[in-house]
């Protein structure tokens, strides 16, 4: 995930599956990417590309190891939206990237573009913002590719291969992923004007929920009034076992920007380099004590955030510190204030 060249195993090779993946929003990064499809399988590697589709569009490659069904992908990922933007994307063919296995080509041809080159480097996830590629220890394609990285002991647990938890709710529950907190917090809100009196919601972390319902028609029908909803949901898709990753939503304390720097703007991109961002800082003039302020950041594992880090500043270097706060967070949801929705979505709920 360097950007540097590597020479991927035939073995490895045999099991990846490109996808072309785009009608990114504007200021997409791959770590916003990852984010949003990484549930959809194992990503191996993932780059957006400097140059434009056809339609003008900003695009990318995304490489999935293991995939069972191209289509099903496919679909998945054609049915996320980020922002406002809902992706699009089909397998790609023809598409190798560098130290990929693949027919010799006459250098003579065409020489490697180092702007390129390096404005792929900048697109790729970095360090711990990427989470769905590292675990703390060994990126996962390192592992695959036997690259070495930071080595750490990590017991393992060997899981009865029966085990299937929540089987009984395939086909009639959904996971849904909010579009940002304010959106996770209205969930009963949003659900009581598609199917008043309907659904079940349980918290599975960061901004995802599952919603469960009596029988599989009445979750067919709200999975297709849920995709109508604008500026809601990310994604939302039936429940069939399938792994969805993990994040929790991580509440940063930041401390020690100096009088001069403190500006929400500032404290959002320093929570942006712990992972994204899902609640804003909100910050005032008026506030009574300024030397430290809150901000809420999506992160891909379990590990408390403490870190001490640097500001640079007009060639200047101010040392600040982000600690994750302690205890479990638990979203406050909105509650329904009447028991029937006055002009359901659905008309069979009326």
């Amino acid at each position: 995930m360097s950007g540097r060249k590597f020479n991927i195993p035939a073995n490895i090779q045999s099991r990846i599956t490109k996808v072309f993946v785009t009608n990114l929003p504007e200021k997409c990064s791959g770590n916003d990417l990852s984010y949003f499809i990484r549930s959809y399988g194992d990503i191996y590697d993932l780059y957006i590309a400097r140059k434009r589709d056809k339609a003008g569009n900003r695009f990318g490659f995304v490489s999935f190891l293991d995939v069972k069904d191209n289509r099903d992908l496919v679909r998945q990922i054609c049915n996320t939206r980020i922002g406002d933007c809902w992706l699009k994307a089909n397998i790609a063919r023809f598409t190798l990237e560098e130290g990929e296995i693949g027919p010799e080509l006459d250098n003579s041809k065409r020489k490697p573009d180092s702007r390129e080159n390096a404005a792929r480097k900048e697109e790729r996830p970095p360090t711990r913002a990427a989470s769905s590629f590292f675990n703390g220890t060994r990126s996962y394609s390192d592992t695959l590719t036997g690259r070495q990285g930071p080595l750490k002991d990590v017991k393992t647990v060997i899981v009865d291969n029966q085990a299937n938890a929540f089987r009984g709710l395939h086909g009639k529950a959904l996971v849904a992923r909010m579009i940002d907190l304010e959106a996770l917090k209205s969930i009963y809100l949003i659900l009581n004007d598609i199917c008043p009196g309907l659904g079940r919601v349980q918290y599975l972390g960061g901004l995802s929920v599952l919603i469960s319902f009596e029988d599989n028609i009445v979750t067919s029908l709200v999975l297709e009034a849920a995709r109508g909803v604008i500026g809601r949901f990310s994604s939302v898709d039936y429940w069939e076992g399938q792994n969805f990753g993990y994040d929790h939503l991580a509440w940063l304390k930041v401390m020690g920007i100096p009088l001069h720097l403190i500006t929400n703007e500032v404290i959002d991109v320093v929570g942006s380099i712990f992972g994204k961002v899902a609640h804003r800082a909100k910050r005032s003039n008026s506030d009574g004590d300024l030397s430290y302020d809150y901000i809420g950041v999506l992160v891909g594992d379990g590990k408390r955030i403490g870190e001490e880090v640097t500001l640079l500043w007009r060639d200047r270097k101010f040392n600040i510190w982000v600690s994750e706060e302690s205890g479990e967070w638990v979203p406050e949801f909105y509650q329904v204030t009447t028991s029937v929705s006055d002009q359901p979505v659905l008309e069979n709920f009326k």
